[in-house]
Formats: C-alpha cells, structure tokens, sequence
C-alpha cells in the first residue's frame, strides 16, 4: 500500500546519486530553520466505543480526501518500511510541491534535505550519506552544506509532494478498501481530540484510517498494513509556514 512512497523515493535516489557525481567541489552548520521542521509529535490514540451512530465509511473516506488534498499546505511524518528497512519522512510545505521541505532517512546516521524554493531545489545530507555517495574527503566539507539540483536531476523529486503521496495513497487499493461496507467505523481520541477510525471489520490487512470527528474528517493518521508496518501523521493543515532560501553562503552550485 502506498504509506510508504517507496516510487517516489526511488524516484529521488536516483537522480541523487547522478548529482552527487557531478559534486566534485567541497567547501559549516546546516541554518537551523533549514529542513529542521519540527517533526509530527507521535500522537497517542485510545480506541473508545460511542452509543452515536458514527458516519459511513464512504462519508469519512470522501471527506477526508477532499479535506486534505483541496488544502494549500500540510505537514506529514512518520515512518515506513521498505524492503525490510525503515524509512522515515517528514514533508512540510504547499500540497502542490512548489514550496516545501522534505527530509528522508534510512538508519541513524544516513538523511538527505530537500529546500524547495522559487523553483529551485536545495539539497543537504548528512555527512555519512556524502561519504557512500562520494567519498569520505568532499563528503566532510559538503554535509553542511546545500547543493543546488540541476534542472534534469531536480525534475525527478517534482512527484514527490504531498498532493502527490495523497492522490496515490487514497487510490491504493489497500486503503482504499476502507472505502466499503466492509468498514469498521470507531470513535478514537488523538491527542485529546475526538476523531474516527476506519478498519476493515472481516479479511483485512490492518491499513488504518483516522480523521477528525468534526464535519471536515480532517485526515490525522494512516497506519500501514501487516506487511509492510509504517504510519504517517498528518498536521498543520492549512498552517504551515513558508519554506525559506538557504543563506548564500550555504549553498553550492554544480559545474554545468
């Protein structure tokens, strides 16, 4: 199921490893403000059971989806695994993409950050994931560092947007199953806040739904399913702050 964007972030270390070749060039501490979002608290949820008769899943589902794709910006993370390894994703900005910040990472040490800002992209790594990618000497003077995508590398990330992880994930039919008859509908809290969950009552692979209990169904959390665990917490609807260019002397240009 697509909780995990596992196309989008093969999309996106491809083209990498293609850019970092051309980083022959080397050069202090990533800007704080820079790819540092905040990250998603880990949102605690009790399940409770409610006299009301709760809404259709088909109701929750459609709103949700509406909800959440027709807002200008949002901020989603969490984790997922893919192929046995853990990934985590945090994406804040505009729905669209033309405005954002995402971060990816893969173990302790290994996390990229992309700035995407006035139709450029920005990228910044840590030092360990320099080193697998162009040796352990540039990578210590590239880690603090933001390296501009050149236009046929950065083209690759533009799927890579919350609209688009959205759009994929209420299509896949491992969520989209919850969109049914079939669909267990229960009253659960979020952080204090009443909201409902959506599970499959018979066969299911235990995808998870949760939206907000008012008339938006405001989309919370998607919880992936057996096979492939993750879950992503979604926030900031509509709040997200702009994403800002990288100071001068952070960046670094590839050789054209």
């Amino acid at each position: 199921m697509s909780v995990r964007p596992r196309r989008a972030l093969a999309a996106g270390v491809v083209p990498l490893t293609v850019a970092l070749a051309l980083a022959g060039c080397g050069s202090e501490k990533q800007p704080a403000d820079a790819g540092s979002r905040s990250k998603a608290s880990a949102s605690s949820s009790s399940t409770t059971t409610t006299k009301a008769e709760p809404p259709s899943a088909s109701s929750l589902y459609a709103q949700a989806r509406k909800t959440a794709l027709g807002a200008e910006s949002g901020h989603i993370a969490g984790q997922m695994t893919d192929e046995g390894d853990t990934i985590t994703i945090d994406l804040a900005g505009t729905v669209d993409g033309t405005n954002q910040s995402l971060e990816l990472g893969q173990g302790a040490d290994s996390k990229i950050t992309i700035l995407t800002v006035g139709g450029k992209n920005y990228l910044s790594a840590t030092e360990d994931f320099w080193a697998d990618q162009v040796g352990a000497g540039p990578a210590k003077t590239l880690q603090n560092k933001f390296v501009v995508l050149p236009a046929a590398q950065a083209k690759e990330f533009g799927d890579l947007t919350i609209k688009s992880l959205l759009t994929e994930m209420f299509e896949d039919k491992e969520l989209s199953v919850l969109d049914s008859a079939n669909t267990r509908v229960e009253k659960t809290t979020i952080d204090g806040a009443d909201a409902w969950k959506l599970t499959e009552r018979t066969g299911g692979d235990g995808a998870v739904l949760v939206v907000s209990a008012e008339d938006k169904a405001t989309l919370l959390r998607i919880e992936g399913p057996k096979d492939s665990p993750g879950r992503l917490d979604f926030s900031e609807w509509d709040k997200v702050p702009a994403v800002t260019v990288p100071a001068p002397g952070k960046v670094i240009e590839l050789p054209k």
